[in-house]
């Protein structure tokens, strides 16, 4: 059984290896198949392929994405951490929808996390304010001429 501090550092390597460095098949070491993720958007794949092109998605859009936990929070199988990204929106359309201006972007969420008695993530609850997000890169701006 998986200890929290084995949790955490789970969540430490995913944050690094994944988020930071770009490694996305760092997902498949740490989530189960059928990873359940709430509040990312649906992108047409389940479980950790889901996941995995979440991440791809805003790897894509934010090339120099950097992510960095501010506060940790281990209650029993459950780790909590409140985080900051940070990057420059100089890849794809976020979203399909905003297309890149050299914006940076500086925001802060919540991402729960539950892991098995093997220490693999099984479900993760994601939130931040996308409203906050769609202001800084220009979503709301009057077109450009």
């Amino acid at each position: 059984m998986a200890t929290r501090e084995q949790n955490k550092a789970t969540l430490e390597h995913y944050y690094e290896e994944c988020l930071n460095k770009g490694n996305l098949d760092a997902v498949y070491d740490k989530a189960i198949k059928d990873h359940i993720s709430h509040g990312t958007a649906p992108n047409g794949y389940d479980g950790v392929e889901h996941l995995k092109e979440w991440v791809r998605l805003q790897l894509a859009s934010f090339p120099d994405l950097h992510v960095t936990v501010d506060d940790w929070i281990i209650e029993g199988d459950k780790v909590v951490s409140r985080f900051t990204a940070r990057g420059t929106h100089t890849g794809e359309p976020y979203g399909g929808l905003i297309p890149a201006r050299g914006r940076k972007i500086e925001i802060s969420g919540i991402v729960i996390d539950d892991f098995n008695e093997d220490g693999k993530i099984v479900e993760s609850w994601f939130a931040l304010d996308s409203y906050d997000l769609a202001t800084q890169l220009g979503a709301f701006d009057a077109p450009e001429a």
